[in-house]
């Protein structure tokens, strides 16, 4: 038990550092949205056709990295390499190279068919060559970043991609306002910030590679990471399938208001969700061996169950106030009506995340890109059945029944693999409370500002109050909760509190080495 508390400290702790990172990028975003939706620098079409080119960017990274950051965070630990952790890095590493400079010879050429294809015009062939480029070079940090994680090196990776970001903010509102290169300058500016972060990193990539290369090697866990290379890239179809369909079957005004409402929502998946596996992953492959690892795996499902529903009340209560606050113009504030739907389909993303532990052990990522594709195809049929008829309300209902269905089939062949008891009743208990809630929002538009501000603040705060009488809270955990207050309630003890998640840090051994 001591080792399981351990563990989720751990965890715990390194997911706060790579939130404050992940929080930061959110913020960066939001600084942006009122650049991007002023009218003085883009129209409500410039704004879709930016959410365009923001997931044409997205699907390009998915293809390039070919699943090397996963078949590296695989072979890292396992226990046959592990006295040449360097060499496998150095292999990744090289491999990426290769991959993102072919890619970059493929797809510039044929910038000018793709823009065509896309928006119908050339006039996007310059920008594409940038966004390849941008991601070409992305690609290759993801290799890095995968490192950092790997050695628990927390801290580093905030600090690095902090700055990378801070310096996409500067060049871009350079680009925008002073330079006038409108929608091109968001681009060179993200071009620019992902060279500079390799070259700001080059000493700690130098110090973790030994030249190595082994066909054996290379081809198991191209093996491996093939099907996740189909994964990800039907993964990222999957997330960009809405703004494209909208922007076939709807209006370029659609696809900009849907990217609000979706960008309002990803803060979730940002900031929680991927902050949570930043943290769990590592240890979820170092404790396979584990006699506590069900029970851990379990506890992370539910317990970043319960932190993601409580940023999803969050979201979806305010995010009429925060619509008018950060747009520019009046024709986005619609927007917010869809964003409980979008903010309760990243519920099921992140059980789809922690509940796939069976298939990602057992080395059964063949399952996860045959589920993807299936949710991929899933997503788009839906897509076109519901956007004409009800617009960026059928496009978020597509979004959240595909990933329920997307859950259900990683949960079943998961469990199959490797059974995990899961308390799908608390997580129930939690969807079901917090869902309403969160559709309560939609009630009170009309209501004065204070008023409306006071009732929503009453719902998040009920929230854990109606669990505690459902009987959603263990004695244990009850005992825990309270303990973490006191302790945190006493100012006094903030340096002595903040030491000690510093020592949890360093009790894990291997794990910061």
């Amino acid at each position: 038990m001591a080792a399981l508390l351990n563990s989720i400290r751990q965890t715990s702790k390194d997911t706060i550092v790579y939130g404050l990172g992940n929080i930061a990028v959110k913020i960066i975003g939001f600084v942006l949205i009122p650049l991007y939706t002023n009218p003085e620098f883009f129209s409500v079409d410039d704004f879709g056709i930016i959410a365009i080119l923001d997931i044409t960017g997205l699907v390009m990274i998915s293809v390039m990295a070919s699943g090397l950051p996963q078949s590296l965070m695989r072979w890292y630990w396992d226990k046959s390499y592990t006295n040449n952790q360097r060499g496998i890095f150095f292999m990744s590493l090289m491999t990426q190279l290769i991959v993102s400079v072919a890619f970059c010879l493929l797809l510039i050429p044929l910038t000018r068919q793709m823009s065509t294809t896309i928006f119908k015009t050339v006039d996007w062939s310059s920008t594409l060559k940038l966004i390849i480029l941008a991601s070409a070079l992305q690609a290759l940090n993801n290799i890095i970043n995968t490192l950092m994680r790997l050695q628990g090196k927390s801290l580093l990776f905030t600090i690095t991609n902090l700055s990378k970001l801070l310096i996409v903010l500067t060049l871009t509102i350079y680009f925008i306002i002073y330079r006038h290169t409108g929608v091109k300058g968001i681009y060179l500016a993200q071009a620019i910030a992902n060279f500079l972060l390799i070259l700001f990193v080059l000493p700690y990539t130098i110090r973790n590679c030994r030249m190595y290369f082994d066909f054996f090697v290379i081809r198991s866990m191209s093996r491996y990471g093939f099907p996740i290379l189909l994964a990800n890239f039907a993964a990222a179809a999957l997330n960009v399938i809405d703004r494209y369909s909208l922007n076939s079957l709807a209006v370029l005004k659609y696809v900009a208001i849907y990217t609000l409402a979706y960008k309002i929502s990803s803060v979730l998946k940002l900031v929680i969700v991927d902050s949570i596996k930043m943290a769990v992953t590592p240890l979820v492959l170092q404790k396979m061996e584990s006699p506590d690892n069900k029970r851990f795996y379990s506890k992370t499902l539910l317990y970043s169950s319960y932190v993601l529903m409580l940023g999803i009340l969050v979201i979806s209560l305010f995010s009429f106030e925060v619509i008018k606050l950060i747009t520019g113009s009046k024709e986005y504030w619609q927007s917010f009506y869809i964003v409980p739907l979008l903010s309760l389909s990243v519920f099921f993303l992140n059980l789809r995340e922690t509940s796939s532990y069976g298939l990602i052990i057992k080395k059964k990522t063949r399952i996860i890109g045959i589920n993807v594709v299936i949710s991929c195809i899933l997503n788009l049929i839906l897509n076109i059945l519901l956007i004409p008829r009800l617009d960026i309300l059928g496009a978020a209902l597509a979004t959240i029944i595909t990933q329920i269905c997307y859950w259900l089939m990683n949960f079943y062949f998961s469990q199959k693999e490797l059974f995990i008891p899961y308390e799908l009743r608390k997580v129930t208990f939690l969807f079901l409370t917090g869902g309403l809630l969160s559709f309560s929002g939609l009630l009170m538009t009309d209501l004065p500002l204070m008023i409306r501000v006071l009732i929503k603040t009453g719902c998040l705060a009920a929230f854990p109050f109606i669990l505690y009488l459902l009987g959603f809270y263990e004695a244990a955990e009850l005992q825990a909760i309270k303990g973490f207050i006191i302790k945190w309630m006493n100012i006094k003890n903030l340096r002595k509190n903040l030491r000690s998640l510093r020592a949890i840090g360093n009790n894990q051994g291997t794990y910061n080495e």
